[in-house]
């Protein structure tokens, strides 16, 4: 008694009831091993028993139907009649004769044995003179899948299943040869078997229970292919199964294996079950019982011994639970105490009510409170000073954090802006300048060319009249018209003024679209032709669009609406057609390079469309046949410097710029859509009227 109070481990010690469980649960296993050990060898027994039997029926029933085929060769006059059917000619009376009674006769015995389906007489060259079927006579039958029966006595004659090519059922023939006197086969009797009485052989389970099944399997593959079936008096395989049967049993008894074991079978249900390969049948013959039905007393003994085990546990049980309640009472306070503690409640102490290891821990847990409260003091007052550090300094990065990028992404934006307005602006110059100093003297050569073509008129009109009246001029004049072949003279002189005229006002048009583009002269947002601009792009463009060596010509689509005149930057806005124009011949470039890789061909296109969305608004569409833009590049093709062209070849700017100019200083939209070998488009909608 004093140790019991003393000590908790001597309480625990009560425990060995549970050993005792653990005992009954042993034993119980045991014995429920050792039973199924047994049945198992009980099933066997049985199964071998009744699959020998089953073999042994079949042999005999199929050594029967020999010894009946070859009493009917035997009979005198069968055996006469059939030798002068084979050696007769077929149109004598002899050969008509024998022919008669062999069908009368052959006909009598199937009909008075149930077991010969059919009986027939074949020649040499395997056509049948005479059989029990009159449809048959005059037929050829090959003789590969019969089993040839002799006098001398076998135990195992081979009378293998075959599958009958007219009916598909399958089928045992047996074949006698008919000999002369010098023994050389003159033709042979052959016989197919009734084999309804294999079904009823082997159904017939002989009290092995109720899941037991016994049943014969077939291949009817080849050596490539191998279908297991199901073998029947009817047919091969079954409407349930028409891909074949597989289990462990069936391959090793197809691959010739005789054995004994548990698997799952063809239904992937767990069985016991015994297999034979019948050689002299070419077929496989399985018994098998459900384990479920098989181990059904071995259950019932593990379910008494179950119910015996927890009978004990639950009387051990309540033994424990009383045993266990003065040993938890202190152990609870404790847990009740650390749960408040754990609470944040640091004035709890446990009660100590005992002498043993428990008032032990009782003691040691109220000393950790103690010492828990001062720390947890001290860690508090760290806290508060260390959490309003971090925030100060949280604070004061976050702040330098965001000044940092927005200063970069200004610095960025402004960096790019002075570049491309530094090109702009030099290029607008240029442009302009060129344009001006171009002007000039190309006015000059069309003002003056109606005054010439005047002065031309009245030149030949007079040289007309002096050829008139002076019709013979002296030879010297005749000199100098045919040299100068005053006749084409003429006749060309006004087509050259034509050609200088038409000359002039095309470089006037050159002149205007460069200054269009340009529009050095209008800082100032404008009422403009926005097809104007597109058009002036287009021209700047042209050498790039006409075919090159290694490149074809990049046709030019246009598909103007009806458009208002906008209020808008207008060389900002041409900046935005030449950068996306630009790009896209860019992108058709390297298309054509990829297709000349593939062996494919494209003609590549880039097609302009213009319409009004509503009163407020416009929309300008520019699409490109090319490879298109990858989903990742497509995010990012408006941010300054990025670009996917080789160096040298590109800044990252354009598009950058012109999403600046478009959205930012225009208040429009800009956007791109792009598949991959889908081409790209880009969407520029300007407002109608200025917005700053």
């Amino acid at each position: 008694m004093y140790f019991w109070k003393k000590s908790l481990l001597i309480k625990i010690v009560g425990s060995f009831l549970i050993l005792s469980l653990i005992t009954i649960l042993i034993v119980g296993y045991t014995t429920f091993s050792q039973a199924r050990v047994s049945l198992k060898e009980s099933v066997f027994d049985s199964l071998n028993f009744a699959i020998k039997l089953k073999e042994n029926e079949l042999n005999n029933w199929i050594l029967d139907q020999r010894r009946n085929l070859l009493a009917i060769t035997e009979l005198p006059e069968i055996n006469k009649e059939a030798k002068i059917l084979l050696t007769s000619k077929k149109s004598t009376p002899e050969y008509e004769s024998a022919k008669t009674l062999l069908s009368t006769s052959l006909k009598s015995f199937v009909k008075n044995m149930n077991n010969l389906q059919e009986i027939f007489i074949l020649s040499n060259s395997s056509r049948i003179l005479v059989s029990s079927n009159p449809d048959k006579v005059g037929k050829y039958q090959a003789l590969t899948q019969y089993s040839e029966v002799t006098k001398a006595p076998k135990y195992n004659l081979i009378s293998n299943l075959y599958r009958n090519a007219e009916t598909d059922q399958p089928m045992i023939s047996f074949a006698i040869p008919i000999l002369n006197k010098n023994g050389k086969p003159l033709g042979m009797l052959a016989s197919h078997l009734n084999i309804e009485r294999i079904d009823s052989i082997i159904r017939e389970q002989a009290g092995l229970g109720k899941t037991a099944r016994i049943y014969l399997v077939g291949n009817i593959g080849n050596s490539f292919s191998r279908i297991n079936v199901f073998v029947s008096a009817k047919k091969f395989g079954s409407e349930e199964f028409p891909d074949g049967i597989s289990s462990k049993g069936i391959n090793d008894a197809i691959n010739r294996k005789n054995g004994e074991g548990l698997y799952q079978n063809y239904k992937n249900v767990p069985v016991i079950g015994v297999y034979r390969w019948l050689e002299y049948q070419d077929l496989a013959l399985l018994a098998e019982i459900d384990q479920t039905e098989a181990f059904a007393s071995a259950r019932h003994l593990a379910s008494s011994i179950l119910a015996i085990g927890l009978t004990l546990a639950l009387v051990t049980a309540i033994a424990m639970l009383l045993l266990g309640r003065q040993i938890v009472r202190p152990i609870l306070a404790i847990a009740h105490t650390a749960k408040l503690v754990s609470k944040g409640d640091l004035t709890q102490k446990v009660p100590v009510l005992t002498k043993d290891e428990i008032g032990f821990l009782a003691n040691t847990f109220n000393e950790m409170i103690q010492q828990l409260e001062s720390s947890y003091q001290e860690l508090s007052n760290y806290n508060r000073i260390l959490e309003v550090k971090v925030d100060e300094r949280t604070q004061e990065l976050k702040e330098k954090n965001t000044d940092l990028e927005q200063t970069l992404h200004k610095l960025k934006q402004t960096q790019a802006q002075l570049i491309q307005n530094e090109k702009m602006v030099g290029l607008g110059q240029l442009v302009a300048g060129v344009a001006h100093e171009i002007n000039n003297p190309i006015n000059f050569i069309s003002g003056n060319i109606k005054p010439a073509r005047s002065y031309t008129k009245n030149l030949l009109d007079l040289l007309n009249c002096y050829q008139k009246n002076y019709p013979d001029p002296v030879p010297e004049i005749l000199d100098i018209e045919i040299i100068i072949d005053l006749d084409f003279i003429r006749e060309d002189f006004p087509s050259l003024l034509d050609s200088m005229e038409e000359g002039t006002r095309r470089i006037q048009e050159i002149v205007l679209s460069l200054r269009n583009f340009s529009r050095h002269d209008q800082s100032s947002q404008k009422q403009v032709n926005i097809h104007e601009g597109i058009d002036s792009t287009l021209l700047i463009l042209q050498n790039r669009l006409k075919p090159k060596a290694g490149y074809p010509q990049i046709e030019i689509i246009k598909e103007y609406g009806d458009l208002p005149l906008v209020e808008c930057l207008a060389s900002q806005v041409n900046q935005v057609f030449m950068n996306i124009l630009a790009n896209g011949i860019d992108a058709l470039e390297m298309s054509w390079e990829k297709s000349k890789l593939k062996s494919c061909s494209m003609k590549p296109q880039i097609i302009i469309k213009t319409e009004a969305i509503n009163k407020d608004y416009i929309s300008i569409r520019i699409i490109d046949n090319g490879l298109g833009i990858p989903e990742e590049v497509k995010h990012r093709i408006f941010e300054p410097f990025y670009t996917t062209k080789p160096i040298g070849k590109g800044t990252g700017l354009g598009l950058s710029l012109s999403y600046q100019i478009i959205v930012e200083k225009h208040s429009g939209n800009f956007y791109c859509n792009s598949l991959v070998n889908n081409g790209t488009e880009f969407v520029i909608e300007l407002p109608v009227f200025y917005r700053l």
